[in-house]
């Protein structure tokens, strides 16, 4: 108790200066504030966490160095203050002097972009709005009635609401029903406000929201004039004129529809991510807002738990081993807090390996294979030298405090360099069954017989180049010592063999089934498919009370779905409706604007 006391006030020190170390590298994962809704939350909040432990981990480091002279002086030069504690030091610099050390800042930039990458910001957000385009959005009769009462107020001017309509093919309809999924679009994006969940998004991007009210509202007061100058056009008796001027006012118009959409939809989506806390949810919502062609994009889960029960299995395998049969090999110079400790340092640097193999098959295409494709030798390889980078860096780090850590590390080498073949052995195993059903039994038994050999052949190759960086002398053991230490190795990567394949395809049809389950619970509109009451002729009645004329268009289908012109209809009027254009998640609406449809011509 009395060692406590006295060293509470350093105890103190560190807690105070971790906390504020949390604190602020949560805010620079957050950072800009749009970070929190450009993804899924359970992805931000896992990847915001281990950024937060990326940075308590350089915090220690930092601490520990700054407590040798030469790392001191090396690392602050003649500025250094010998009066400040080095845990005070080390938060300044991961704090207010970060921007001001070059190597410092690089480290923790390079931290942040892996997990902001975890956490696929913004990838998450360009994916989602990507599929969110004006041909996956419907507009049914309902609809057309509800926006008419709703903005036939006069808000927007006295003639928007005549514009309004569910379908458009050509000329004029096709810009009136242009205007229509903007409109339905908006009144979506503000209905959401008043959403349960949805509250918290709403007064974080309160300003923002503020500004595109505005944009819109704008462009809904201007909509009405441009279209009534477009109808009037059509008293010009010169056809030639007509048509250009038509052409010119149409592509003008349809640009502005495009920018307001696509602002609306990347509004739409952040809202959605923000807010929903499941894949089903956010689905739901979409397909609420009228985006009925939205399908899941559920990825498999990282297996942390799983990895984290089989690496408490393996330091508890390992603390025994070193404890009860350490001295049969010649480990004496370990005492019971040493051979925890290596064990302790073994089980970290075989879930880091292992986690690594399985994140990048499970993130990256490039790792794995799709089916009907040969085996990725190479991208395993590849998954192999980049778990033993990993490997090496949390072996390096274990001995900072050394006063040569490279040099101390050597007789971790070992470790590293089994870690190559375990974790590219790993990534094959987890490749060679890709269906979305349970594989036979006897493949797993392979691939756990497949690893033991593989870790075999390579702990006999450190036994006869690398002996001296064995924890025990080699020269003179008897043969049944030899097979123990082959053994016990081979024994953990026969283990790894047979469970970590296993956990990745589990992962892996777990997704496939919240995908499955997302997509039934969430019926398509009824929209998508028309009444056959509703066609005449093989044309469609039109739902715009100004106009009589028949429209021959379709909306709301799959962009894979191709699309046949109507009889009567011109080839070149039938051209392919909103192609989807990359979308970028900048404010302004003419950086990577959405495509729309393309503006027909008679």
């Amino acid at each position: 108790m009395e060692g406590l006391v006295n060293g509470s006030p350093a105890v103190l020190t560190y807690a105070a200066c971790g906390l504020l170390i949390v604190v602020y590298a949560s805010g620079r994962f957050n950072t800009p504030p749009s970070n929190r809704s450009s993804t899924r939350q359970t992805l931000y909040w896992w990847s915001c966490a281990g950024y937060v432990l990326s940075a308590l981990a350089l915090f220690a480091a930092l601490s520990i160095l700054l407590q040798a002279a030469t790392w001191r002086t090396a690392l602050l030069g003649r500025s250094d203050e010998p009066s400040l504690p080095a845990p005070l030091i080390a938060t300044l610099a991961m704090t207010t002097l970060l921007p001001s050390i070059p190597l410092l800042k690089r480290v923790d930039e390079w931290f942040l972009s892996i997990f902001l990458e975890w956490a696929e910001i913004p990838a998450e957000i360009k994916r989602r709005a990507a599929a969110m385009t004006p041909e996956s959005f419907s507009v049914s009769r309902e609809d057309v009635a509800e926006l008419r009462q709703a903005y036939g107020d006069r808000s927007y001017g006295d003639t928007l609401a005549r514009y309004l309509r569910r379908r458009g093919s050509e000329g004029s309809e096709l810009s009136h029903y242009r205007l229509t999924r903007v409109v339905k679009l908006h009144d979506r994006v503000r209905k959401l406000a008043g959403v349960p969940g949805y509250g918290r998004f709403f007064s974080e991007a309160g300003k923002e929201f503020a500004e595109l009210e505005g944009r819109v509202a704008d462009f809904l007061r201007r909509a009405p004039a441009s279209l009534a100058l477009d109808e009037r056009l059509r008293g010009i008796e010169n056809e030639a004129v007509f048509e250009e001027l038509a052409r010119e006012r149409r592509e003008a118009f349809a640009q502005s529809c495009r920018d307001i959409f696509r602002e609306l939809t990347l509004f739409l989506a952040r809202a959605v991510l923000r807010s929903e806390t499941s894949e089903k949810g956010i689905v739901r919502r979409l397909h609420e807002a009228g985006f009925t062609a939205t399908e899941p994009m559920n990825l498999p889960r990282f297996p942390i738990n799983s990895l984290t029960v089989l690496t408490l299995a393996l330091f508890l395998y390992l603390g025994v081993l070193i404890l009860l049969l350490g001295g049969v090999v010649g480990m004496q110079q370990y005492d019971q807090a040493g051979g925890l400790m290596v064990a302790a340092k073994s089980a970290m640097v075989r879930l880091a390996t292992i986690g690594v193999t399985v994140w990048l098959m499970q993130r990256y295409p490039s790792f794995r294979r799709a089916p009907g494709d040969p085996p990725r030798f190479f991208a395993y390889v590849v998954n192999g030298i980049i778990a033993t980078a990993v490997a090496a860096t949390i072996c390096v780090s274990s001995h900072l405090g050394d006063p040569d850590p490279l040099a101390s590390a050597g007789g971790d080498l070992p470790i590293i360099l089994l870690t190559f073949p375990l974790c590219t052995a790993l990534a094959l195993c987890c490749d060679d069954w890709i269906e979305n059903t349970p594989p036979p039994v006897w493949l797993r038994i392979a691939e756990a017989a497949g690893c033991g050999l593989v870790m075999a052949a390579g702990m006999a190759m450190v036994l006869i180049y690398l002996s001296d960086r064995l924890p025990f002398p080699t020269a003179g053991l008897p043969g049944w010592k030899i097979v123990m230490v082959i053994g016990f190795p081979t024994t953990i990567a026969m283990v790894f063999g047979g469970c970590v394949p296993h956990i990745y395809r589990a992962a892996r049809r777990a997704a496939s089934i919240r995908r499955e389950e997302a997509s039934q619970s969430v019926a398509p509109a009824g929209s998508l498919t028309p009444l056959a009451s509703e066609r005449h002729g093989g044309r469609e009645a039109a739902d715009a009370p100004q106009s009589g004329k028949a429209e021959a268009g379709s909306h709301g289908r799959h962009p894979m779905v191709s699309r046949h012109p109507a009889p009567g209809s011109s080839a070149r009027a039938r051209k392919t409706d909103d192609r989807q254009a990359p979308v970028t998640t900048g404010e302004s609406p003419a950086a990577g604007a959405m495509t729309d449809d393309s503006v027909a011509r008679r």
